[in-house]
């Protein structure tokens, strides 16, 4: 039987670590994925959760409510990622190299996917990325952001479309990828 965020938040609260555990195990893959709509850096992204939790475990008494520690904690994280974004010098980051990464076509498609990605409003961004890069589920992904299940999937169908319209090469208005 799986454990209600809100008890493990009142067990952390009474110094019980391995409640706060659960807590990590069960969040952390949200919390990489929101970091990584602010950081194109898989590295960096990780950072920022891990700095997340640090927070969240020093400040868990100033949670309000312990039924929205995912959303509490997503709110810590993107500003752990926005303040390690503003802490690294400008440049180009390097991300993982995945099989075939010295093709020059599937450079290019990656760098339009992520142009596209970065097009989305922050909600729709951060909705796509918890589904499809953290393997989420809508109602993960609405604790994480304060949203319905019914809202998180309807703001992944104007993301999807969006997306496809971004990434379509026969784009009537030019601004889809090129072939």
């Amino acid at each position: 039987m799986l454990i209600p965020d809100a008890k493990l938040v009142e067990a952390a609260r009474g110094g019980d670590l391995a409640s706060f555990g659960l807590l990590y195990e069960r969040h952390y893959r949200m919390a990489v994925g929101i970091a990584r709509c602010r950081l194109n850096d898989p590295h960096l992204a990780e950072d920022a959760a891990q700095e997340a939790f640090a927070i969240a475990c020093r400040t868990i008494h100033a949670l309000r409510d312990p039924r929205r520690f995912a959303e509490w904690l997503g709110t810590i994280c993107r500003r752990a990622a926005s303040r390690l974004d503003a802490d690294r010098p400008p440049h180009e980051p390097l991300d993982e190299a995945p099989e075939g990464a010295d093709d020059p076509g599937l450079r290019t498609l990656r760098l339009q996917v992520r142009e596209a990605l970065q097009s989305l409003d922050e909600t729709a961004r951060e909705v796509v990325v918890l589904r499809h890069f953290s393997g989420l589920s809508y109602e993960e992904i609405g604790r994480a952001l304060g949203l319905s299940a019914q809202s998180v999937h309807g703001h992944l169908q104007r993301a999807r479309g969006k997306l496809a319209r971004a990434l379509d090469p026969h784009d009537p208005s030019g601004a889809g990828a090129r072939s």
